[in-house]
Parts: structure tokens; C-alpha cells; sequence
């Protein structure tokens, strides 16, 4: 694996949709329901997305989570964001994280990133690349449930 694979990854180049974009003109409300069937609210996804990356990454840096209930933790405590800032923050912080793995992808691939540990950056890129992808697929089929896909060409969020 090099960082062009990474890179690729990140975005679902010829493999799926771009996980940046997935969350373009989602009203904040809109973000908040639940379609019916569905297990989860876009927002509750983007919340679980943007807590695993940022958990990976810190990981990239060395830094353990001290959580005792990660899988817990990943979830928001309620199923809509309260303000329009609180979604554009999330949406933010969450394109912010894809380049900040896209920049690791830059650096040694094969080197260890956790003290005591095998897990090398390419382990911890790879969970990024697999876990956003997965759950960015369940963000497509719950906006498409809601009518709200695909997002606008214009580039708006």
C-alpha cells in the first residue's frame, strides 16, 4: 500500500462515493431524522464517523484512549444536532480529519505509531479508509430514504 492507495481510499476514488461529500446540503434539521427502517439519524452517523477518525488519528500521534466505553462513547446522546453551527462544526471537523489522514498518508506508511504496539500508520489509515466508507454508505441510503440524494452539484453544504 503507498499513499496514492490511501489517498484513492479516503475519497472512494473508483470504488464508492467521496466521503467528503456525502454530507453536502444536508439541512441541519434534515440531519436529525430518522428515516423509517432506518437504525440511525445522518446525524448520529456523522457524530460515530467523526469520533472513530478522530480516534484513529490520535492513535497516528500516540495517543491512547483512556474511554472505558468507546462503542458507547461513538454514539451522540440524542439523534439530531441542536443548532445549525453544531452541524456545520461536525461537518467541519470531519473533512478536517480526512485531510489530516490524507497528510499522514504522506509519511512513512510503514512506521509504528503506538508505544509497545505492531499497528503501523498504514493499519490505522486503513481503519479510517474502511470505517468512514462503510458508514459514508449508510449515509447515501439514509438520505435516499429521506429523498435527499444525491446532494447538489454546486458544491453547498
Amino acid at each position: 500500500m503507498n499513499r496514492q492507495f490511501f489517498q484513492n481510499g479516503l475519497h472512494g476514488k473508483d470504488a464508492n462515493v467521496d466521503t467528503a461529500i456525502v454530507f453536502n446540503g444536508v439541512d441541519w434539521q434534515q440531519a436529525g431524522k430518522k428515516p423509517a427502517g432506518f437504525p440511525h439519524t445522518v446525524w448520529e452517523l456523522l457524530f460515530h464517523m467523526n469520533y472513530w477518525q478522530d480516534y484513529m488519528l490520535d492513535r497516528l500521534t500516540g495517543k491512547i484512549s483512556t474511554s472505558q466505553n468507546a462503542d458507547e462513547e461513538s454514539w451522540p446522546a440524542i439523534p439530531s444536532p441542536e443548532s445549525e453551527d453544531e452541524w456545520n462544526s461536525a461537518v467541519a471537523h470531519f473533512l478536517q480529519g480526512i485531510q489530516k489522514a490524507e497528510q499522514q498518508a504522506g509519511r512513512d506508511l510503514s512506521e509504528k505509531v503506538v508505544e509497545g504496539k505492531e499497528e503501523t500508520r498504514a493499519d490505522c489509515l486503513q481503519t479510517i479508509v474502511l470505517h468512514n466508507t462503510y458508514h459514508a454508505g449508510q449515509v447515501v441510503f439514509a438520505r435516499k430514504f429521506l429523498g435527499d440524494w444525491p446532494p447538489p452539484t454546486d458544491g453547498g453544504s
